[in-house]
């Protein structure tokens, strides 16, 4: 089962080298795998992860942790490395491949919102011409303050996967009262600890 698309309100995860190999998470019904870092690092449960999460009948997609800033060379270069694992690793054509841009691990978000948005519209770019889904992955705060978020929606539609937590710790489910209002959400990120699994939620 590759379907590309899961029913609104769906709960999924967000995997990467902390995680098992085995991608299996009661109640969710969507994986996305950290590929890549930079273009120098590969998680290496990558490939086991996108087999398990297949296997599991979850839709499958991945991300790269951005370490591009507001470089649009960078965020081509290292959009380009992500989406070469995503084909060799076997995440289907047409899921979602997202740009993790947040603070830290070398990557700046304090640079002017005009060149942070070049840069992931770049990335966003490279993702959709080799035909994937592009999301932008970042905080409700970044993505308010250091992005433009409705020229990258204009760009590509419902595609912002929002971190943005109520409470810190364990939540089984979301409240969707607490939900950060903005166009363009693709996938609210509500927790960093699902059910207990200590993944993301």
């Amino acid at each position: 089962m590759s379907n590309s698309t899961v029913s609104k309100r769906s709960y999924g995860v967000d995997v990467a080298s902390y995680q098992a190999e085995n991608v299996s998470y009661t109640g969710a019904k969507f994986a996305l795998i950290k590929l890549t870092q930079g273009t120098g690092y590969i998680n290496p449960k990558a490939k086991a992860q996108i087999k398990s999460s297949l296997a599991h009948g979850l839709l499958t997609g991945g991300y790269f942790y951005a370490t591009h800033s507001g470089s649009v060379s960078l965020a081509r270069a290292e959009a380009k490395y992500a989406i070469e694992k995503a084909k060799a690793y076997g995440v289907p054509a047409g899921s979602y491949i997202a740009d993790d841009w947040e603070e830290g691990s070398g990557n700046s978000v304090n640079g002017g919102a005009s060149a942070n948005t070049d840069a992931v519209l770049a990335a966003m770019q490279v993702i959709k011409e080799a035909g994937y889904k592009p999301l932008i992955y970042s905080g409700a705060y970044n993505l308010r303050n250091r992005l433009s978020i409705s020229r990258i929606v204009k760009s590509f539609g419902t595609c912002l996967w929002v971190a943005s937590y109520k409470v810190m710790g364990r939540q089984d489910s979301a409240d969707f009262n607490y939900f950060p209002s903005m166009d363009g959400v693709a996938i609210w990120q509500f927790t960093d600890n699902y059910k207990g699994y200590n993944v993301d939620g």
